[in-house]
């Protein structure tokens, strides 16, 4: 196998990932320990690859250091083979090796051009713990974990050839094939096998359900939408980005929001690919791609829309409302189903909230839906789908004459949209009927005792939010959602469940402005929380 490591990307975009001679080259397991190949790339088919992905980039070697021989990329000028493109932050200044500062402050070429990227940049981009991904995953570490694993498990490899191998095929005919299938070769392996099964298993399942809840309508004046799909650049899923696309149009989509977690490269990626097949006639000339990004906060998920840089991750919840307002955008309430969701959707400025399919969410969002208080926050249906297959399983209506970006913005800012799509009408029925909606309403209980709680603390304290977490709440979040009702009978019987006894307040936190105060009971350790970005 001809290969190399190639480092390439942004601020929240980089990873190191080998670059294949052919489809998979040889083995995934020729990949030697600490990112490090014997052979030097020669000019091969792998540099089309190379090309296709960063039209106006080389790829010089780097020094050899305790890390072993690295690639980084250099800008150039592509000349008449190969057009520059538009270049959008964050992710394309990456790609044009102009790194931001705020992730690798030693990293300025211009004033060390002797040093390469593995010297000055490797671990800030590796190990930062601004790059977190669900509060755990940074995805250039999954990168180097999962080569490293290959490395040291043939199996495991072997599994990983198999299944990349696969995915190609399954890919083969669209034109960013290699190169998803490399992403999706050092994904996460259990989301390439999920990815796989739900090509080879939806479209059959999707064939014995009533058109009533997969078909996709629209008339005049109204645009369907999925308002939340993720890409492949998130590590949340390997879905292949142009399949996705076209299956949103032939599906009747007119537009899709590409929300990643904590990232909008992925959507700027989506947008160029949109552009390119409706040029090439494959998508219809008025679809859209908005870009979008579901923010991690100190105190819960917001999928922001209409965004046009990045949104920083762990801010508190209303400062995050600010930054996402400040630059145009307009922010959903993502869970406002959990513990303390009702409250900050009554007291924040969010433009909406999402519908959840599940018991637990669904009850809960299914209880405030009619409150006249939250009647100008439409209650909106986006897919979530990690899998290409399920884009548009649900979607919302926008009321909007054309589908510019302005236009969609206006109509959902003026609460001019709602949920569309039987999908989730099931969970609907379920949460109505007897004797589960009796054991729904006789839990909810609980949780309207706790809203209540953290709404009376919020104006007692004048804080902007008061996050309350108990003992209780996680085992009865369990019991609504039904899939861990019967282990919670158990416990029950075994006396372990924490039912048993009052709740305990596990975790108490205030948020004012830029600050989270949180003190946590069972390890008696208070902390100050503060993230601001000017």
């Amino acid at each position: 196998m001809a290969g190399g490591i190639l480092l390439a990307g942004s601020p929240s975009a980089l990873w190191a990932r080998p670059v294949y001679s052919g489809v998979l080259g040889e083995s995934l397991a020729t990949v030697r320990s600490d990112l490090h190949l014997d052979a030097t790339p020669s000019y091969s088919s792998w540099q089309d690859t190379l090309f296709a992905q960063l039209p106006a980039l080389s790829v010089v070697p780097g020094t050899k250091e305790r890390r072993g021989s690295l690639y980084r990329a250099e800008s150039y000028d592509p000349g008449e083979y190969a057009p520059r493109i538009a270049y959008r932050y964050p992710i394309d200044l990456g790609w044009q090796w102009h790194v931001s500062l705020e992730f690798s402050p030693g990293f300025v070429p211009e004033f060390d051009p002797g040093r390469n990227y593995d010297e000055l940049c490797y671990d800030d981009y590796v190990n930062s713990p601004w790059l977190r991904q669900r509060g755990w995953a940074n995805p250039y570490r999954i990168a180097a974990e999962e080569v490293q694993r290959m490395n040291e498990d043939d199996d495991f490899a072997l599994r990983r050839v198999v299944l990349a191998a696969a995915y190609w095929w399954t890919h083969r005919e669209y034109e960013d094939a290699e190169r998803e299938t490399l992403e999706a070769a050092l994904s996460r392996q259990q989301y390439l096998s999920r990815e796989l099964l739900a090509e080879l298993v939806a479209p059959k399942v999707l064939e014995l359900l009533p058109d009533s809840l997969t078909e996709v309508t629209s008339g005049e004046g109204l645009v369907p939408i999925d308002l939340r799909v993720a890409s492949n650049t998130s590590y949340d899923s390997t879905t292949c980005l142009e399949k996705m696309l076209l299956r949103a149009g032939q599906r009747g989509l007119k537009a899709v929001v590409i929300a990643d977690r904590n990232r909008i490269d992925g959507a700027q990626r989506a947008q160029r690919t949109a552009a390119r097949l409706r040029d090439e006639g494959r998508l219809p000339a008025d679809f859209r791609v908005i870009i979008g990004e579901y923010v991690d906060t100190t105190s819960g998920g917001i999928l922001a829309l209409f965004v046009r840089t990045w949104v920083p991750e762990q801010m508190t919840m209303k400062k995050t409302l600010e930054m996402i307002h400040d630059q145009g955008g307009l922010a959903l309430l993502a869970h406002p189903g959990v513990a303390g969701g009702p409250q900050v959707l009554r007291e924040m400025p969010f433009d909406g909230y999402l519908i959840q399919a599940g018991l637990f969410e669904m009850f809960r969002t299914l209880q405030i839906l009619y409150e006249p208080a939250l009647g100008g926050k439409p209650a909106l249906y986006g897919s979530n789908s990690p899998y290409g297959a399920a884009v548009g399983l649900p979607y919302t209506i926008i009321e909007s004459e054309d589908t510019t970006e302005e236009s969609l913005r206006q109509a959902l800012a003026e609460g001019r949209a709602y949920a569309a799509g039987g999908m989730y009408l099931p969970w609907m029925i379920a949460a109505a009927i007897k004797p589960i909606g009796q054991l729904e309403a006789a839990l909810n209980g609980y949780f309207v005792w706790h809203d209540e709680a953290e709404r009376r603390l919020t104006h007692l304290t004048g804080a902007d939010n008061v996050i309350i977490r108990t003992s209780w709440d996680r085992e009865l979040q369990g019991w609504m959602g039904l899939d861990r009702l019967a282990e919670g009978i158990a416990r029950i019987g075994d006396r372990s469940s924490p039912l048993l006894e009052w709740p305990e307040i596990s975790q108490l936190a205030v948020e004012y402005s830029y600050f989270q105060l949180r003190y946590d009971y069972p390890a008696k350790v208070y902390s100050l929380t503060a993230r601001h970005i000017w």
